[in-house]
């Protein structure tokens, strides 16, 4: 939750608006969580690049010999 999230809430439920206190904390929550999936994205597209990467070159050091 940023400052500016965080001074909002405050304000209003200092004017007593419970309602705008919860838009301004749902929206400060679901900045929150999309900043958390974009970092966790991120981290999981590097793995799964590594991955592909170590069985793409597994499987062309590999000669598999098929007798009749």
């Amino acid at each position: 939750m940023s400052i500016e999230n965080t001074k909002n809430i405050i304000n209003a439920l200092d004017k007593g608006d419970t309602v705008g206190a919860e838009k301004e904390f749902k929206a400060a929550l679901s900045d929150k969580v999309g900043t958390e999936l974009d970092a966790k994205r991120k981290d999981l597209a590097g793995t799964f690049i590594t991955k592909q990467t170590e069985v793409e070159t597994d499987d062309n050091t590999q000669s598999t010999e098929i007798d009749d």
